[in-house]
């Protein structure tokens, strides 16, 4: 494999992590509130 091959194939991972990371962070996000969102509505 020569040093273009890996640079390309790095520069799509690194594409691919910034466009999944986010969408991963913001489902670990939305389960939080939805798991701290039924006991705040009952304490009220």
């Amino acid at each position: 494999m020569d040093i273009s091959s890996m640079i390309m194939g790095a520069s799509i991972a690194s594409i691919a992590w910034i466009a999944f990371y986010p969408w991963a962070q913001l489902r670990r996000l939305r389960a939080i509130d939805a798991r701290n969102a039924a006991p705040d509505a009952t304490s009220d």
